[in-house]
This record gives C-alpha cells, sequence and structure tokens, in this order.
C-alpha cells in the first residue's frame, strides 16, 4: 500500500498543538523563512552525520563490555537528536496575540490533515502555520496548513478541519507511521477488552 493511501487513514489521538493564522500576504515569506532555516538544518544534519556514524562504531565496540553505559550514551544521544529536531522547527518569534500554545488536546490526525476543537472559530481558507508534536516520542514538525471548514460544535467549542498543504516528505512519513502504529494499538486493546 502506497504512502499516498496511507496519509488518508486516520485515528484518535493526543498531541501537542500549537497554531497561527498567516496572512495570504505574508504565506510566502514564511515558507520561505522556514525552507532557509530547514537548509541551515540539513547542513548542520550534514555535519553531523559523520560524528553519528562513529558514535554508532564505538557504541558497537563498548556493547561487549558495558552494555548499561551503552544504553545509558544511547539515551543521551536520543536526547540530542529530539534537541536537534527542536531547534530545526525554530523560526522568527512569534507574536503573543499571533497563536496558541503549545497543549495537549484531543486531535483526529492522518498523514494528510487533522481535526481540532477550538475555543474560537476560524476563517474558512486561512493559512495556518501548525507546530505539531506526537506523543509519546515528542517528534516535533512544522506543517503548513489551510481551514477546510470551521464550525460551532458541543460545548461552545468550535470544529476546525485542517488539510495539511505542505509538510516535508519525511515528516509526513513519520507522521503516517504514527498513525499507523496508533491504529495498531487500538486493535490490538479492542481485541483484549473483546477477548
Amino acid at each position: 500500500m502506497t504512502t499516498e493511501r496511507r496519509k488518508y487513514f486516520r485515528v484518535q489521538d493526543i498531541a501537542l498543538v500549537k497554531y497561527r493564522v498567516i496572512q495570504s500576504d505574508m504565506l510566502e515569506y514564511e515558507r520561505r523563512s522556514v525552507y532557509l532555516n530547514q537548509v541551515k538544518v540539513e547542513n548542520a544534519r550534514a555535519a553531523l552525520y559523520g560524528l553519528e556514524t562513529h558514535l554508532q562504531e564505538v557504541f558497537e565496540k563498548i556493547r561487549r563490555n558495558d552494555p548499561t553505559m551503552v544504553e545509558a550514551m544511547e539515551l543521551i544521544n536520543r536526547k540530542i537528536n529530539l534537541l536537534e529536531r527542536v531547534i530545526s522547527l525554530e523560526n522568527a518569534p512569534l507574536e503573543a496575540d499571533d497563536h496558541l500554545e503549545h497543549q495537549p488536546r484531543e486531535i483526529n490526525l492522518s498523514g494528510g490533515g487533522m481535526a481540532i476543537a477550538a475555543e474560537c472559530p476560524l476563517a474558512v481558507g486561512a493559512h495556518l502555520a501548525i507546530d505539531l508534536v506526537l506523543l509519546p516520542d515528542n517528534d516535533p514538525m512544522r506543517i503548513f496548513g489551510k481551514v477546510l471548514d470551521s464550525r460551532k460544535g458541543e460545548g461552545g467549542q468550535y470544529d476546525i478541519s485542517i488539510v495539511f498543504d505542505e509538510i516535508r516528505e519525511e515528516d509526513q512519513d513519520r507522521l503516517v507511521q504514527h498513525v499507523l502504529r496508533r491504529q495498531a494499538e487500538g486493535l490490538r486493546s479492542s481485541r483484549q477488552t473483546s477477548g
């Protein structure tokens, strides 16, 4: 099954979400800023790749003598990799009024979009810069999206449907894998409760 078809699988999930509306006249500037930031990050990643390769060779040598030490070093390495991904998302500072802070929220998620409940409506067609952090791995990504629908839902909140119109290929792959993993977990859980 292709990634293209898999990106439409949906799952209820909890993630950290922050978004802000981008004015149409600033959309190209925002995308260019993110792209330039990604180029800098890719250059840093290329420089770090050689170090990572050498580190893995060292881990293999140490693993035979002290597996606990290697486990600790691998955890530290994962923390550093996570910090690198978080830093890669940083862009120009946002105005406090322009976005909602990261907060855990229930979302309906797929590789191609998401639906969230929000306190305020968003205009249909509005462009968004979305910072999404997948849990429990704290896997961050920056996505551009567009509001497809915004209507009053239950409890006075608004149901917002968003399509991702620009997402890095590697982020979309990670997102699709996350959704598939969540679906598999849900199936296992329902089988255990019914069996």
